[in-house]
């Protein structure tokens, strides 16, 4: 029996070390690499997914969303709040699920896990493995961590990708609840738009999205200590993953 083989890019920085370090596999099985636009990435991802490709000579599809990003918030009651997972369930696992589902059984489905994250790669599998559903972990397996996945990401001539990370710490939903202090003041320092989008929405929604409003934040000085993440997209506490409808 043939094995569907599909890798999760979030178009961070681990994810795309991942496609480098599999990136022969890749073209081998040919597998499935897949994305799930939220509507709400910084402006850059776009060139820097088309960056990837190009460099990597591979093709990088673009998961179906059910809803948008809008109609999650405004229509459907979705939530934005630090330590919940609602969003990442609903706007990424559950059309992550869905897809998976137009293949045919078995799965394997690659996550950039790094080396340092053992323990949770370990408990995602133990909460999610099926007897057709296998997860494995590229990264974990070369023994790449963290901090050499920029080392990777610049050897592959991800210079976009590379370069909103030194200059946001990060690259993802713009108004993500789990980013830190820091992180929501660069969004207001270089994504002015953005940054009114995301004061808008909270207003809107009647509560802000992290511990303070951002119009707040913009106001202070000082960064106040984060708490630990439980976010699915910032490596918390995963709910199951193909059961997601």
């Amino acid at each position: 029996m043939t094995t569907t083989v599909l890798y999760d890019f979030s178009g961070g920085m681990e994810s795309a070390a991942m496609l480098v370090v599999d990136r022969e596999r890749i073209e081998n099985l040919g597998a499935v690499i897949r994305w799930v636009d939220t509507g709400k990435h910084f402006p850059e991802m776009y060139d820097s997914v088309a960056q990837i490709e190009a460099r990597l000579g591979l093709t990088i599809a673009r998961v179906p969303l059910r809803v948008t990003f809008d109609e999650y918030l405004y229509e459907r009651g979705g939530s934005l709040k630090r330590g919940w997972n609602d969003c990442s369930r609903k706007m990424k696992r559950s059309n992550l699920s869905r897809h998976m589902r137009t293949f045919p059984k078995p799965w394997e489905v690659n996550l950039g896990f790094n080396s340092g994250e053992t323990n949770r790669a370990d408990a995602f599998t133990d909460r999610n493995e099926r007897d057709h559903l296998h997860w494995r972990y590229p990264l974990i397996e070369a023994g790449i961590s963290r901090e050499q996945t920029k080392i990777v990401c610049e050897d592959a001539g991800f210079s976009i990708l590379v370069a909103m990370y030194e200059k946001m710490g990060r690259f993802d939903c713009f108004w993500c609840p789990n980013q830190s202090d820091t992180q929501a003041k660069l969004v207001i320092q270089h994504y002015p738009a953005l940054a009114q989008e995301w004061s808008d929405a909270e207003d809107r929604k009647g509560y802000s999205f992290r511990s303070v409003p951002l119009k707040v934040l913009a106001q202070t000085t000082a960064c106040s200590p984060e708490p630990e993440s439980k976010c699915g997209c910032f490596g918390g506490q995963e709910t199951l993953f193909d059961d997601e409808d």
